[in-house]
């Protein structure tokens, strides 16, 4: 009995139970290496533990991340 109340105490204190906390970036894509013309930008979007992103214009390989806040169980988290 004793061995299952100490289980029970860890696994409450564990950081699986702990609140939903995710980073969020915003991406902007350019046409080329030189970084001069933006050709489209992916946008986050926070649901209930998870972030989706959705591309508005066009993807390329050059782009920029920019940090923009945190998705939460209770929803955005800005900084």
């Amino acid at each position: 009995m004793t061995s299952l109340a100490v289980a029970s105490v860890f696994l409450s204190a564990s950081p699986a139970s702990a609140g939903y906390r995710e980073a969020a970036y915003v991406t902007t894509l350019y046409s080329d290496a030189s970084h001069t013309t933006v050709v489209g930008h992916i946008y986050p979007e926070c649901g209930w533990r998870y972030v989706q992103y959705h591309l508005v214009g066009t993807y390329t390989q050059y782009a920029t991340d920019e940090f923009v806040g945190y998705c939460t169980e209770n929803g955005w988290e800005p900084l």
